[in-house]
């Protein structure tokens, strides 16, 4: 354990306890949003402040219908605001016209959120596109971790504290910073945090599979801070497979309440869908809570080197 990597956990020990927490809503995904947003708030001491976009006005003729609309949004949204303000958090309630993803960017700044919480695909309607539209973009372009409840997360579970974690852990690029906020987080909730790396078998047998699987070990376990008392101790776990599938197989086993995952928007096209983390978000049984990954790359390369050599010296 590199003193090079203590200092990150501390800089990053600031998102896992978040004092400021943005809930963007399209207000049919509200009522699974919040119980999360309260459980985190209470963990940090976290101001909640809820943001929904509302659709910018059509016309003169929809006037009347607008209206109403925004009357009914705005009394959901203060009723939410009591809610949650007699759990003992500071809450705020923001409703305006607008494009989701510009207003959402916009109050991140206005507020200075450093966790955002959203659906990424509504419950009603034609909400099923969500996460090719305002989650994609978001996840993508926002520099603060984003808890996203997926389309399959389980909406009927107990939303105290996460008791399980998976982290999967890539060993190329800035993992080291995804592994980092795992930590922070499993630190803090009291959690129980499984590392996973996932061999491609392809590599694996052009190396040499006994030295690639001791390599990755290494690795993953020379991440884990000996020098700090781990409450519950951190598991590390290293399975050859297709990537997707160990994912999806590791958190059937293990059940864990929320998969961190690190995210770096590297694709030609700029999109998620055809990504690690758009796959895990669309199959995942419960939130998954992304961190961007935006290493400059000189400095990538050189930390990844100094990890291979401290795993395999």
């Amino acid at each position: 354990m590199t003193q090079d990597f203590i200092d990150r956990c501390f800089q990053l020990r600031a998102l896992a306890a978040p004092d400021r927490i943005l809930v963007a809503t399209d207000l049919t995904d509200i009522h699974h949003l919040v119980p999360h947003a309260i459980t985190q708030a209470k963990a940090s001491s976290a101001h909640v402040t809820l943001l929904h976009a509302m659709p910018v006005e059509a016309g003169p003729m929809l006037e009347a219908v607008e209206a109403k609309e925004n009357r009914d949004t705005k009394s959901i949204l203060h009723s939410l605001h009591r809610e949650i303000e007699s759990q003992g958090i500071a809450c705020g309630v923001i409703a305006r016209h607008g494009f989701a993803p510009d207003l959402v960017r916009e109050e991140i700044k206005n507020t200075g959120a450093s966790r955002l919480i959203m659906g990424t695909h509504g419950r009603k309607h034609l909400a099923h596109v969500a996460l090719g539209s305002v989650a994609d973009e978001l996840i993508r372009t926002i520099d603060i971790p984003i808890f996203a409840v997926g389309p399959h997360a389980h909406t009927d579970v107990d939303h105290s504290a996460p008791r399980k974690i998976l982290n999967p852990v890539s060993l190329t690029g800035d993992y080291a910073n995804s592994v980092c906020f795992a930590i922070d987080l499993a630190q803090l909730y009291k959690a129980q945090l499984t590392l996973l790396h996932v061999l491609d078998p392809d590599v694996e047998e052009c190396i040499n599979p006994d030295r690639t699987l001791t390599w990755a070990k290494n690795a993953l376990t020379a991440l884990v801070p000996s020098s700090m008392d781990l409450v519950p101790p951190i598991q590390a776990s290293v399975i050859s497979g297709n990537l997707i599938e160990v994912i999806m197989a590791t958190a059937a086993i293990t059940k864990p309440d929320w998969i961190v995952l690190g995210v770096t928007d590297d694709h030609p096209l700029g999109r998620l869908r055809n990504s690690t983390a758009y796959k895990v978000l669309v199959s995942a049984e419960c939130p998954v809570l992304t961190l961007p990954h935006r290493p400059d790359p000189k400095e990538s390369r050189k930390r990844q080197k100094d990890d291979i050599a401290m795993a395999t010296g």
